[in-house]
């Protein structure tokens, strides 16, 4: 379905890269803010239907509007445990995890449901800009859109998902161990983020390319450069999970946009 595609496209733009981390933690402290992110995501959304065409009209409205009452709904819970101090980092981490879910499933039913009920045209020059792809993109740029989404998605989104399930399994170093990391000149947080990123666009590109053997080899190569931290145990199996997880998320997001997207 070319609509899953896009609209999973426009959800990573609106949702992350459109979302900066100053209106992320705004969002807190009143309701105003959450609605200015929904229209931000419904403004993206619109967009979408420059590529997918007006007939989708009621499947980009139906995410637009579910995406803020979800929102919504998911900071008022967690502004009131917050007032009421039962806020937990696990409850935060499960609220996370029930919104991107929620999403998900309504654009792929909404996809389904106008892929399915209606006879959509594709815009015109969606055909012509698949003429110029020519056989990379199989001579579809729906194809290419829906590359574009994997690979967006595996970058901030799967950072951010991550981050979240991690969040309550990192080893509890010691204020002396913490130092002793500052002066072995330990990686920055962002550099961590970019090498997951680039790790999973890698493994995502071997998938592409039908190469499983050779994700094995990003696993041992990133292992060997974290050798000697290895010999900490809850260090290791911090490490391993989270090396995993980065693994599973970029194979479950290459394999839900082939399943029902246009790859």
């Amino acid at each position: 379905m070319k609509a899953f595609s896009v609209l999973m496209l426009a959800h990573f733009l609106g949702d992350y890269y459109f979302q900066p981390q100053c209106l992320a933690e705004r969002k807190s402290r009143g309701i105003g803010w959450v609605l200015v992110h929904a229209a931000v995501y419904a403004a993206v959304l619109a967009a979408s239907l420059l590529i997918l065409g007006g007939g989708y009209i009621r499947a980009v409205s139906v995410c637009a509007v579910t995406h803020c009452a979800i929102d919504v709904v998911k900071q008022l819970i967690l502004n009131a445990g917050a007032r009421r101090g039962s806020l937990t980092v696990r409850a935060d981490k499960l609220a996370f995890c029930v919104d991107q879910a929620l999403h998900i499933a309504i654009m792929l039913c909404s996809s389904a449901y106008v892929t399915k009920r209606l006879s959509v045209e594709v815009p015109p020059f969606m055909a012509e800009a698949g003429a110029l792809l020519g056989g990379r993109f199989k001579g579809d740029m729906y194809v290419f859109i829906s590359y574009a989404a994997i690979a967006l998605g595996v970058m901030k989104p799967a950072n951010v998902f991550i981050k979240k399930l991690l969040a309550t399994e990192k080893p509890k170093n010691t204020a002396q161990e913490q130092e002793n990391a500052l002066q072995q000149h330990s990686l920055p947080k962002r550099t961590g983020q970019l090498i997951g990123s680039l790790e999973r666009l890698l493994i995502t590109a071997l998938l592409a390319l039908r190469q499983y053997s050779a994700i094995a080899i990003v696993f041992t190569a990133k292992s060997i450069a974290r050798f000697r931290q290895l010999e900490d145990r809850e260090f290791a199996e911090y490490y391993i999970t989270g090396t995993l997880l980065s693994v599973v998320t970029a194979i479950a997001l290459y394999g839900l946009i082939s399943l029902f997207g246009t790859v």
